[in-house]
């Protein structure tokens, strides 16, 4: 019997934005007893947007199994709602932290507020990298 080799073949992204590029979020320094474990890690662009900006997503799950996500929110409901997130999912009720800047196209690097309601935590910090998501390391 003839065996038939099969090459996997990669998965590519059909978008309809032209955008070939994606990122690679990384977020450190979160010092709150709970929302450091939920923030803190690597974060990948995802091919969704929300009002206009990516949306990106933790590439692994809280320690309860929870989705991580990271997005913006426009003035619909409110000038106190404008800015970015950090939530269980987009536009979601539970956020962790919050970010008022208006106008950046990707997160911040600093100045979140942890939790979303509470003061700045000065040791947040995103840095970001071009290329593609890492694989999921090992655990």
């Amino acid at each position: 019997p003839q065996q038939q080799q099969q090459q996997p073949q990669q998965q590519q992204q059909s978008g309809q934005g032209g955008e070939s590029s994606s990122y690679v979020l990384s977020v450190t320094g979160c010092k709150h007893d709970v929302v450091g474990d939920i923030v803190n890690g690597v974060f990948s662009m995802t091919t969704t947007t929300n009002h206009g900006r990516p949306v990106y997503k933790k590439n692994t799950k809280t320690a309860a199994g929870l989705e991580v996500h990271m997005y913006f929110w426009d003035d619909r409901d409110g000038a106190a709602f404008h800015g970015w997130y950090f939530g269980q999912k987009v536009g979601g009720d539970e956020v962790w932290a919050y970010h008022p800047n208006k106008t950046a196209v990707t997160p911040p690097s600093s100045g979140w507020q942890v939790p979303y309601d509470g003061p700045v935590d000065h040791a947040l910090s995103i840095s970001q990298h071009k290329g593609p998501a890492p694989g999921s390391g090992g655990g």
